[in-house]
């Protein structure tokens, strides 16, 4: 029988579990509720899952599929917990009153920008960015200086006293310029589509604390288990394709 399973725990006591299977059927089996959720949801493009999953739905199809993500979701997470989903602009702009009428509510619309080599549109502009729609379930955890971006005029007398104080950046806005994971990059792990880990790291970061529960009911390639487990946070992953259990059993 193969498993459908693998839970393990690091040196330092942080509980990481991977199950295969569909998230809306195995949310409501884990007892212990979320903090943070953090989506990387199909795209809906004709990406090749093999048999696990029909990414070429009509639309009408995906986007229910989606929101019944977004519910399951929903009913697993605390009071003041976060629900991350990244996913194309337009593409976001249509799910929003859909993971509203969960019970979510859309606390920022952030936009995840990138440098992009390819695209030669003759009828619109190059899409280099994706949206990244922060949601809560009330007022959510956020640790404003858990990482900062750097002052852009540090010769400026204002800011050079505020270094001088001991403040080493500014908040960051609501557009961050971060790289797309590509297969040069070290963190790489040959997934089509993979959130880069500095992305996941300042969700991660300003939205938990150390022992908190992290979980991505799209799991893929792992990475945001990876970086929830680097960072002292228990995880769990879950995706329909069995790639998620068996690249673990392979370590």
């Amino acid at each position: 029988m193969m498993n459908n399973r693998c839970l393990y725990y690091t040196p330092k006591g942080v509980r990481t579990e991977l199950i295969c299977g569909d998230s809306v059927e195995v949310l409501p089996t884990i007892k212990r509720d979320a903090d943070l959720f953090i989506a990387d949801i199909p795209y809906n493009i004709g990406f090749n899952y093999g048999d696990a999953y029909d990414d070429n739905l009509p639309n009408e199809e995906y986007l229910s599929n989606m929101q019944k993500i977004g519910q399951a979701c929903f009913d697993k997470c605390v009071d003041g917990g976060s629900m991350f989903i990244i996913h194309y602009p337009a593409k976001a702009a249509e799910l929003l009153p859909l993971f509203k009428e969960c019970g979510w509510e859309l606390h920022q619309w952030i936009t995840w920008c990138y440098n992009s080599n390819v695209g030669h549109s003759k009828n619109k502009f190059t899409t280099a960015s994706r949206a990244v729609l922060w949601f809560s379930k009330g007022k959510p955890k956020f640790n404003h200086k858990a990482t900062v971006q750097p002052y852009k005029n540090p010769k400026d007398k204002r800011i050079k006293e505020r270094i001088e104080q001991g403040h080493l950046g500014c908040s960051h806005y609501d557009w961050w310029t971060i790289n797309l994971c590509k297969n040069v990059s070290k963190d790489y792990k040959g997934y089509f589509n993979q959130i880069p880990a500095e992305l996941l790291d300042r969700i991660i970061l300003h939205c938990t604390d150390e022992g908190d529960l992290v979980i991505d009911p799209c799991a893929g390639s792992g990475s945001t288990i990876t970086r929830a487990e680097a960072l002292n946070r228990d995880s769990i992953g879950i995706d329909i394709n069995r790639a998620i259990i068996t690249a673990e059993d392979e370590q």
